[in-house]
């Protein structure tokens, strides 16, 4: 018998300020086309009268008075079922804009904590893919800078080590001078690596 997957469960509530916030100026809007109708009509009507019947009695009132109770009731399931309806919708749809800035907060947390093997892959259907591919792009390539400068450092540190030993064994000056050259250049490398970053501190040095 075969093993049936794990359940996942979902979870719609991922950023409820956002979500919550999302919802209520949604029903405000209902509210608000509501009342206005409601407005609309009773300036529309004012000043006329409506024949109708109430049962068998047929009577003449004016219009407001003959349609406000059905026009208000009808505005109130209105409202009611759309509100339902529509935050339903608008809860699963801002799940799928929710979701990835979770997943955003999340690795620039990490980032930010100098961890820049960190990946992430949105869900199918998540909003943002664009940007999920150019964050995960941006760390390919820190990761890489990074990488760079970590190795030419233990390079530099391995150099050291042997010039000392150069210089306990009183080598010659020509392994002296390929040493220092050989120094020099990794220096110059990791100086070309560190210039890729911007910071603050060029501009307080008169850098572009």
């Amino acid at each position: 018998m075969a093993n049936k997957p794990p359940f996942r469960r979902r979870y719609y509530f991922i950023n409820k300020k956002f979500q919550t916030d999302f919802s209520i100026k949604f029903l405000v809007i209902i509210v608000i086309e509501a009342i206005m109708a409601v407005g609309l009509f009773l300036y529309l009507s004012k000043g006329t009268l409506t024949t109708g019947y109430i049962g068998s009695e047929l009577k003449i009132s004016r219009t407001y008075d003959f349609f406000l109770p059905m026009l208000l009731l009808s505005n109130i399931i209105i409202v009611g079922v759309t509100g339902i309806i529509g935050i339903a919708v608008l809860i699963f749809m801002s799940h799928r804009i929710a979701g990835p800035m979770f997943r955003f907060e999340k690795v620039l947390d990490e980032i930010s904590k100098g961890d820049l093997t960190y990946k992430f892959k949105l869900r199918q259907g998540d909003q943002f893919k664009e940007l999920e591919k150019r964050i995960n792009e941006l760390t390919d390539i820190l990761d890489s800078k990074a990488g760079n400068l970590k190795s030419g450092v233990t390079e530099i540190s391995k150099m050291l080590s042997r010039l000392k030993t150069l210089a306990s064994a009183h080598s010659t000056d020509k392994d002296f001078e390929r040493l220092l050259q050989d120094i020099s250049k990794k220096i110059t490398e990791l100086q070309e690596a560190a210039n890729y970053f911007k910071t603050s501190q060029d501009q307080q040095i008169g850098k572009p």
